[in-house]
Formats: structure tokens, C-alpha cells, sequence
């Protein structure tokens, strides 16, 4: 008989207001560099890959490393960039 693991992801919404993109930027990449470390990523990349650009920018690159764990909205619910 053999055990297999079960891995289950839990999705986490993050409500962020878009009129303070300052805070909302310092806010994703303090939650990217968790996510980092509790997935064992490479921190360093998708932190140069995140800052290389603009706010949508960081979104999209955000979205697309942490989509599956973080679902990110607006202060009116709507998702963002997804």
C-alpha cells in the first residue's frame, strides 16, 4: 500500500484600493516574497521580473506566478487583471 500526498490549494482574495498604487505595489511584492518562500521559489527572479516595469506590470507578472493562491480585487470586488 503507498500514501500519496494530497497538495490542496487555498485560494485568498486580497482587496486593494487602486486610487494608492504605491501601497498596492509594496503590498504585492511583501505578499509575493512570502509566497516565495512558503512555495520555495525563486525569490530573487520574480521580485527583478515584478519590478522591471510599470503597475499593470506587476499585476500580470503577479497574477501570473500567485493566480492560483491569491485571487486580487478591487475595492468594488471586481477582479484585477486576471
Amino acid at each position: 500500500m503507498s500514501l500519496m500526498a494530497i497538495k490542496s490549494k487555498a485560494i485568498m482574495q486580497i482587496q486593494l484600493d487602486q486610487n494608492d498604487a504605491e501601497k498596492i505595489g509594496e503590498d504585492l511584492l511583501e505578499y509575493a516574497e512570502t509566497l516565495c518562500e512558503a512555495l520555495g521559489m525563486d525569490n530573487q527572479k520574480i521580485m527583478k521580473e515584478m519590478t522591471s516595469s510599470d503597475l499593470p506590470h506587476l499585476f500580470r507578472t503577479f497574477n501570473s506566478y500567485f493566480g492560483e493562491y491569491i485571487e486580487l480585487l478591487d475595492t468594488d470586488n471586481t477582479v484585477l487583471n486576471k
